[in-house]
């Protein structure tokens, strides 16, 4: 039987501190891969752009059915250190030395370039499921209060801003000491991987994962896969996690090729913006957390969504050379975008315990996994979708060197649309899924109270 913590059994803070330090080095890591894996395929390692959107679309495919995989086998192992952390410390090694692979260039022809970033990027995406599903997974085993879930997500993802901020001040210190761009990311790289595997296994030392037998045995059958299509709340959460998320990761995606090629700014400037972008959201992560505990979490992230939504639209006015305007903006966007970070990652486990009241199944992993799956699809078809409508639109890859491309206006118009369009499009169709998901606090509150006396009937009867 599932191990019951009660409401009352509050969390001790170095519970919460060991959860969130896991995040650290996976997001110094992420959120590099994110800014500048496109950027450094088409621009440094002189891949056309159509070919690294494959890359990145088989990748996060593969991650996408790979996060599957680990969900179902995650909630049916079976360890003295419990379910979760196994994973976790399995992972970490393998997620380090892929990551720093992804930045070292073979000196070789474009499909060769292409078969290796591609073999590496796989493994790097197996190495990535299998620590983030177990890891999302495990704040259930830890609490079934609505409160602690906010409270470890909220310290989960300021560790991860923490990660993501740090990363940009370690690249920013690095451009200062090293001119070579190729160079630059190699040994960022290797820092972020260092990172990764530290932070991860750290973690795993510290927290107690109470080890059991898991409860969820259903074999995944067709009437296993309906109970899930009937799960409303669940769908609906997977698409309001999979468009906010994608609107969190296509933006710096995109934004070095806005910054240098449409407002004609140094490349340093893209740094100093998701800089500025995601210290913003670190620090609203302290006003939004109270916050949604007085409005709810569906008002909360309502409101940082309309936030966001404003400050995308300003991009699209934005001119050439308006650095300070595009600093603002930038501000304005994090506020928005905090509330993306550690909202709908809290809501799980209102549809977990939801869905283990109306089936009497407990499916964490799976329910998890599920959420990254389809976040990780829509993700490769937004990537695959820029690189394609940049071919398409007549971008010029380039290796840098002193002489600098001049992209065609219809590239800069493709690039302008990319970074508004598409962000805005996926907060919108979210906003209207948070405004018709059924659960509130109230109703989630009614089904703890069911489900303990449940359990408690359980207990007393065996």
């Amino acid at each position: 039987m599932r191990e019951n913590h009660s409401q009352e059994e509050k969390l001790s803070f170095s519970t919460q501190l060991a959860y969130g330090v896991a995040d650290f080095g996976p997001s110094m890591a992420g959120n590099i891969l994110v800014i500048f894996f496109l950027f450094f395929l088409t621009t440094v390692a002189g891949l056309p752009a159509n070919l690294a959107g494959i890359i990145l679309l088989l990748s996060n495919c593969w991650s996408a059915i790979s996060t599957l995989l680990v969900g179902i086998l995650s909630d049916r192992t079976t360890c003295a250190w419990g379910r979760r952390r196994i994973w976790m410390l399995a992972s970490a090694p393998i997620l380090g030395f892929s990551f720093f692979l992804l930045w070292w260039i073979p000196p070789n022809q474009d499909w060769l370039k292409f078969g290796y970033y591609l073999a590496i990027a796989l493994l790097f995406q197996t190495a990535a499921s299998a620590f983030v599903v177990p890891y999302g997974a495990l704040i259930t085993d830890l609490s079934d209060d609505h409160n602690d879930h906010l409270r470890l997500n909220s310290m989960r993802f300021g560790f991860s801003l923490a990660g993501c901020i740090g990363s940009l001040l370690l690249s920013q210190l690095i451009a200062h000491w090293i001119y070579n761009p190729r160079q630059q990311l190699f040994e960022l790289g290797l820092i972020c991987a260092a990172f990764t595997v530290v932070s991860i296994v750290s973690s795993c030392w510290k927290i107690n994962e109470h080890p059991h037998t898991p409860k969820s045995t259903s074999s995944y059958n067709w009437q296993g896969i309906k109970t899930i299509l009937c799960n409303q709340p669940l769908l609906m959460l997977v698409g309001i996690y999979a468009l906010s998320w994608l609107a969190v990761q296509i933006t710096p995606a995109i934004l070095p090729y806005f910054v240098i090629n449409c407002l004609k700014l140094n490349s340093a400037v893209v740094t100093q913006v998701v800089l500025l972008m995601q210290t913003t959201a670190l620090v609203s992560l302290f006003i939004w957390e109270p916050l949604s505990k007085q409005l709810g979490k569906k008002k909360v992230f309502a409101l940082g969504s309309i936030i966001w939504i404003v400050a995308e639209i300003g991009l699209f006015y934005l001119q050439p050379g308006e650095q300070f305007t595009m600093y603002s903006l930038a501000m304005v966007a994090g506020v928005g975008m905090s509330t993306t970070y550690f909202i709908p990652a809290s809501m799980l486990p209102e549809v977990i315990d939801w869905d283990e009241l109306t089936t009497g199944e407990r499916r964490e992993g799976l329910f998890y996994s599920i959420l990254m799956f389809i976040y990780q699809i829509t993700f490769a078809i937004g990537l695959f979708f820029v690189g394609q409508w940049l071919d398409w639109s007549g971008f010029q890859a380039a290796i840098p060197g002193p002489i600098k491309l001049v992209q065609p206006h219809s590239a800069l118009v493709a690039i302008r649309q990319a970074i508004v369009i598409l962000p805005t499009t996926a907060l919108i169709i979210s906003l209207i899924l948070t405004y018709f998901y059924p659960i509130n606090s109230r109703v989630h509150q009614y089904t703890i109270v069911k489900l303990k006396k449940r359990r408690l009937a359980t207990s007393t009867s065996s």
